[in-house]
């Protein structure tokens, strides 16, 4: 590729990030809308995320495979177009049946997205590729913060949740035109991984505890994503403007710290970087909690913290498996979700059961859980170069 198509590459790279977090964020912001208007509780929106989350665990653990088998390119069309049509089924959708099935298809066009982009990147021949991942990702937190904040104050004044979704369509629709304008260097031009090596991957033990860490990383964020909103209404009372806006701030803290914390990774290292983050995320998020009303600032400015995990980790998996490292990113994505599935489904299963204030924190104990495992990587990869 030549350098300016390669400039054009990443341009599209950035927008296409910023609108799988739209297709993926507005939906927290919809889950009290969605209540009400399907005449459903929190236990059934647990169903949702989980639908959610097999639409996208299944379809990254293809899209892994897929990207050795057609390429990047043809994968990113996939995906957007799949996204393209859930939000035209989401759109029309009756009840909460088609609903499902709308969530399903949405996350199979985002997670094919993601996969290309996040497999794509080693390709494009760049230095410092923890600096793009980490800047490629912090425009998810860019969308985020548009969605979720437009996305409560246009609801607060009236707007329908299908009017959202009609916008996104247009943008989906421009997108899938454009990607048929711009060059994705093909895989062939590359060094091949060899045959899976299915024996040593299964067997090794870092392969479990990425899944571990990651998931629970991923649980931790996407909960915040989908639950937040509903945790300040149910337990503290807020509007739908004034919850979006802290979960909107939330997500704008997490994007500058994306932005620019790629910088910082390749200063401080990789893994150092993770653990530090985790360790500090984990921390202030639970002293928000504690704090109650007065505290969910501090949630919302915990979000600096949880802005380098999931690139930086993800960029550490094709150091620590050189060889099928982007099936290797396909598995560990794949569990990733899986874990933030079942994570995000006790929530709200807890949200009944015990109320939404004592089952947030779920959230903290995650991000624990994933600190914890996180220096195990760490201490078992002290020989492996990551610069």
């Amino acid at each position: 590729m030549t350098n300016k198509s390669n400039k054009i590459t990443i341009i599209f790279l950035f927008a296409l990030m910023v609108l799988i977090s739209m297709g993926d964020n507005v939906r927290g912001v919809f889950i009290p809308v969605f209540k009400r208007e399907f005449n459903v509780e929190d236990t059934s929106m647990g169903l949702m995320l989980i639908i959610s989350s097999l639409g996208y665990m299944t379809f990254t653990f293809l899209g892994g495979i897929l990207c050795d088998k057609i390429g990047q390119g043809k994968v990113l069309k996939l995906g957007i177009f799949s996204a393209l049509i859930a939000l035209i089924i989401l759109f029309f959708s009756p009840n909460f049946t088609v609903l499902l099935v709308g969530m399903f298809v949405i996350n199979m066009g985002i997670s094919l997205i993601g996969i290309g982009i996040n497999t794509l990147i080693p390709l494009l021949g760049v230095a410092f590729q923890a600096i793009l991942m980490n800047m490629i990702h912090s425009f998810y937190g860019v969308g985020a913060t548009i969605t979720q904040r437009t996305a409560g104050l246009l609801l607060y004044e009236g707007f329908s949740w299908r009017t959202i979704y009609l916008y996104l369509i247009i943008l989906y629709s421009l997108a899938f035109i454009i990607s048929f304008f711009v060059k994705i260097p093909e895989r062939e031009k590359y060094e091949e991984d060899k045959r899976i090596q299915w024996g040593y991957i299964l067997k090794n033990k870092l392969t479990y505890f990425y899944m571990i860490a990651l998931g629970l990383y991923v649980a931790a964020e996407m909960s915040t994503g989908n639950w937040f909103i509903n945790f300040m209404q149910n337990s503290h009372g807020f509007n739908e403007n004034k919850s979006a806006f802290y979960s909107s701030l939330f997500l704008g803290i997490f994007t500058v710290g994306r932005l620019t914390g790629g910088f910082v990774v390749e200063k401080v290292g990789h893994f150092k970087s993770i653990m530090i983050s985790l360790f500090f995320a984990t921390s202030i998020y639970t002293l928000g909690l504690v704090l109650g009303n007065k505290g969910l600032i501090i949630v919302s400015i915990s979000g600096v913290f949880f802005s380098i995990v999931f690139p930086t980790l993800v960029v550490t998996i094709s150091k620590v498996f050189p060889r099928n490292s982007s099936f290797v990113t396909g598995i560990v994505i794949t569990s990733a979700s899986g874990i933030s599935m079942i994570v995000n489904f006790l929530i709200g299963y807890f949200n009944d059961l015990v109320g939404t204030t004592n089952s947030f924190f779920i959230i903290p104990l995650s991000l624990f859980i994933s600190t914890i495992f996180s220096v195990i990587i760490f201490l078992n990869t002290k020989d492996v170069r990551l610069d």
